[in-house]
């Protein structure tokens, strides 16, 4: 069997650069919208995300990274939904990331679902802080933030969702190694974590409409 050579490499290199295509798909440096483009991830400019996401990053532009699409987050949460166990959580869907130019760095989300009988449910953050927002709730600290939402799904999943929480996760890796993030710059955080996790449950269609109004982050005092 012919495992190397030119022809051998021909349609790896054309799927290697097939998966590059679609993980890249869009750069916000100069405003460009995707006007029914099918994922969750594009950030018009001026737009309440455009603004939080410029001042965390501390960019005037960003490239936006898409690993799936609407119809594949929706699809692995109904999925995991299904089959959640009592005492463990799914594994997570990457959602969305951003990347100032000439950096690694970047604000990334993921989502996905946790039993509410989780303890990765109660606070784990020694550096961080516990906060409510509309009814969700979560912990933040300099580059990490938690959200928990209750989705409540329709038809045969309204059973397994009022099990679990809908858990949003944002990893911002541009904080590490800064010591001037504060509580506002915590709450910035928070508020495009809340922002994104509501594309999320309208994507969804949870029927009780969770993230339905701005983003109110309330910092709540340490247990």
């Amino acid at each position: 069997m012919r495992t190397s050579g030119p022809e051998g490499f021909k349609p790896l290199a054309r799927s290697t650069a097939a998966v590059l295509a679609a993980l890249v798909l869009a750069s916000c440096t100069s405003g460009e919208s995707e006007a029914k483009a099918d994922h969750l991830c594009t950030v018009t400019p001026a737009s309440e995300e455009d603004v939080l996401l410029r001042g965390i990053l501390r960019a005037d532009g960003f490239k936006t990274y898409i690993p799936n699409r609407t119809s594949r987050v929706v699809e692995a949460l109904e999925r995991d939904l299904r089959v959640i166990g009592a005492a463990e959580k799914t594994f997570p869907t990457s959602l969305c990331a951003y990347q100032p130019p000439a950096q690694t760095e970047r604000a990334s989300f993921d989502i996905e679902w946790v039993p509410r009988t989780s303890k990765d449910v109660e606070p784990s953050m020694s550096d961080g802080g516990r906060f409510e927002a509309n009814g969700a709730f979560g912990e933040s600290n300099y580059f990490l933030t938690k959200l928990f939402v209750q989705c409540d799904m329709p038809g045969d999943l309204a059973g397994p969702s009022k099990s679990a929480w809908l858990h949003a996760e944002a990893s911002y890796t541009v904080n590490i190694g800064r010591t001037d993030i504060d509580q506002a710059a915590e709450d910035r955080q928070t508020a495009l974590t809340y922002l994104m996790a509501r594309r999320v449950t309208d994507a969804l269609g949870c029927e009780n409409k969770p993230l339905e109004k701005p983003p109110v982050v309330k910092p709540l005092p340490t247990p």
